[in-house]
């Protein structure tokens, strides 16, 4: 099976396998010969840093609770994380962002939780796995779910999955008792009862949607979530979205701001640029972390 597309495809590579040490013997010759310059640093390094820095020094409303991280730095990423792949940038990020909402949120008691584009389900999995959440919903586009779905299944191949195809009228509590995987397409949204989730994540996919996209998604958070859950966001500033028709004209996209996302009247736990992706790119990211309240 051959996977080839320009998004949504973060699957690390096998352990040890051949592609991964050509990839990496190509990155390092391009650096050596000065193809690849940037004054960012390494996912890996920046990881480091700001995981040693002292909260005083570099956080403002955000504080890590150091004896709650999982990782401290990259070699106990790669110490803790269970899978037969390797530790790609995309996973080093998700222990990131599981450092900061296990500082705020006992992600050890949080039964349901909610994400909105996993992509092939990275972040997802670490979830599962350290956390031992008994559902996890992913609403993603059904290209999006063909890479998300069997990455999943070869992780836990014990899982008790529920598919698109075979969702009936509602999903209800008894069903996020009963399966460890809900997959659901936006399109099938609103199937979902209220008061279920404990936590909803978004990462990165609100940018890529226009406003009302966005507005229906945040109604659907504030509807689903139950009394004092948790809605977790990470978006850049502001992007022209990637998903641009056929001979439509890029400079008359409208750009998406994180700023006028409709958010609702919640508690904001913290709210401010994050300080992690500006060490690794150019574009500046938010982070937010709501507590839901109704």
């Amino acid at each position: 099976l051959t996977l080839e597309g320009k998004s949504g495809n973060y699957i690390p590579e096998k352990k040890n396998s051949l592609i991964f040490f050509l990839k990496s013997i190509k990155t390092l010759v391009k650096k050596l010969i000065g193809l690849k310059k940037s004054n960012k640093l390494s996912y890996q390094a920046a990881f480091e840093k700001i995981m040693n820095i002292e909260n005083d020094n570099i956080f403002e409303k955000l504080k890590i609770d150091k004896k709650k991280i999982i990782a401290q730095n990259f070699s106990e990423c790669k110490k803790q994380f269970p899978f037969n792949y390797e530790v790609n940038e995309q996973i080093i990020k998700s222990y990131y962002h599981i450092n900061i909402l296990n500082s705020y949120i006992e992600l050890a008691k949080i039964n349901f939780i909610a994400e909105i584009g996993a992509g092939n389900g990275n972040f997802m999995a670490l979830l599962k796995y350290h956390f031992k959440t008994k559902c996890i919903i992913n609403i993603d586009l059904p290209e999006t779910l063909t890479l998300c779905i069997p990455f999943l299944e070869n992780l836990f191949p014990d899982a008790r999955i529920l598919l698109p195809n075979e969702i009936g009228q509602k999903i209800s509590k008894n069903d996020l008792l009963n399966y460890d995987f809900i997959f659901l397409t936006p399109s099938q949204i609103d199937i979902l009862e209220e008061n279920l989730v404990e936590l909803f994540i978004n990462t990165d996919s609100f940018a890529e949607m226009n406003m009302s996209q966005i507005e229906e998604y945040i109604n659907l958070i504030q509807k689903v979530s139950i009394q004092d859950s948790f809605f977790f966001c990470c978006n850049r500033l502001e992007k022209k979205s990637n998903l641009v028709s056929a001979g439509q004209n890029l400079e008359k996209v409208k750009t998406i701001k994180f700023s006028d996302y409709p958010f609702l009247n919640n508690e904001i736990l913290f709210f401010e640029i994050c300080k992690f992706h500006s060490l690794v790119q150019k574009d500046l990211l938010y982070l937010r972390l709501e507590k839901i309240k109704k």
